[in-house]
C-alpha cells in the first residue's frame, strides 16, 4: 500500500467514525424528544439539528401550549421554543439547556434520569408563565424561552 493509499484509508476510517458518531447522537436526540413527549403527554417537536466543528449538536424543542387544551382548535396558543445542546463524551451524553447553561449527564439507557431534564424544562416553562408575563403579545406565536434579555 502506498503512503497516499494509507492517507486515504485513514481519512475513510475517520470519516466513517465521525458519521457513525453523528448518527448515534441523532438517534439519542430522537429518543430524548420522544420520551419528552411521553413525559408531557403532548406532542413535542424538534427543530433541525446543527452541529459545530467540535461535534456539539444544537437543536430546539417546541411545545405548543393552549388556553384550553381540551379544545386546541378553538383556543389561543403559543409555541414555547427551548434551545438545547448535545455533546457526547466517552459514554456520556451531555444535554445543555440554553441560555441557563444547565447541563445533565446521561447514559443512553438511563431513561429514568431523563426525567430530571424534563422536570427542569417543565419548571422553566411554568416559571415563564407564572412569574408574570410582561411581553405577551397577540401577534407573537412563539416564545423563545430564556432569551428575553
Amino acid at each position: 500500500m502506498s503512503k497516499f493509499e494509507e492517507l486515504c484509508q485513514a481519512y475513510a476510517t475517520a470519516r466513517k467514525e465521525y458519521l457513525d458518531s453523528m448518527q448515534t447522537r441523532q438517534d439519542f436526540v430522537n429518543v430524548f424528544v420522544k420520551k419528552m413527549s411521553d413525559y408531557f403527554q403532548c406532542p413535542v417537536k424538534k427543530s433541525e439539528i446543527t452541529s459545530d466543528d467540535r461535534g456539539v449538536m444544537y437543536f430546539s424543542i417546541l411545545i405548543t401550549v393552549y388556553e384550553d387544551p381540551s379544545q386546541p382548535e378553538r383556543s389561543t396558543s403559543e409555541t414555547v421554543n427551548i434551545s438545547l445542546t448535545l455533546e457526547k463524551v466517552i459514554d456520556n451524553y451531555i444535554i445543555g439547556i440554553l441560555p441557563w447553561g444547565k447541563e445533565f449527564k446521561l447514559f443512553w439507557d438511563e431513561f429514568d434520569k431523563f426525567q430530571e431534564v424534563y422536570d427542569y424544562i417543565f419548571e422553566k416553562v411554568k416559571e415563564a408563565y407564572t412569574d408574570g408575563l410582561t411581553n405577551l403579545s397577540p401577534e407573537s406565536k412563539t416564545r423563545n424561552l430564556g432569551w428575553e434579555f
